[in-house]
């Protein structure tokens, strides 16, 4: 897309080298190009389409997706006559549609992993969210008791506050289960 600065300094430069297109009383094609020729006071031309067809595939090789908005609109629902208004195959038609569909939602897969590892007995990763200073301090007092890892800190934290209020809970801290193929180092 265009920028308006560079479009305005093309238009002051050279004119306006395509012609807008109109449709039904409704400009489908130079919106931009109007407002800024109106503007400098440059011609611009505009040509005026009298089927929905010759709207659709003139549209359809400048801006495919408002080509298929339009006929949309006019009510053409199926690929073949989408297609058949736009100009072109119904597989560039699908193409265009799948190109702009939206992106399926990670919820579904998120809940489901979630749901596979509580099904598990291996440990399960829950988000915990600090307010900036308690994890520096938090950090900083892993450092001092001799924690390499601030993740084993809020364990045993979790833990010790568990085993004060639960009356059922083990008096053992449970010992970590690795994954399958063993803990997973990092490469140095």
């Amino acid at each position: 897309m265009v920028r308006d600065s560079d479009l305005r300094a093309s238009l002051v430069a050279v004119g306006a080298l395509q012609p807008a297109f109109e449709y039904a009383g409704k400009l489908i094609d130079g919106r931009r190009r109007r407002l800024l020729c109106d503007e400098l006071r440059r011609p611009l031309e505009i040509r005026i389409c009298s089927t929905l067809q010759e709207a659709c595939s003139v549209l359809f090789a400048l801006h495919p997706l408002r080509a298929i908005e339009l006929a949309r609109s006019e009510g053409s629902a199926s690929l073949l006559e989408l297609a058949q208004l736009c100009g072109s195959s119904s597989s560039a038609i699908a193409r265009e549609l799948q190109a702009t569909a939206p992106k399926k939602s990670h919820k579904r897969q998120v809940k489901e992993a979630t749901a596979r590892a509580s099904a598990s007995s291996r440990m399960l990763r829950r988000n915990v969210t600090f307010e900036p200073e308690l994890y520096e301090l938090a950090q900083e007092a892993a450092r001092e008791i001799g924690h390499g890892n601030f993740a084993q800190l809020v364990r045993d934290a979790v833990w010790r506050t568990v085993r004060e209020r639960v009356s059922a809970a083990p008096r053992h801290q449970p010992r970590r289960v690795q994954p399958a193929n063993g803990a997973r180092r990092r490469a140095g």
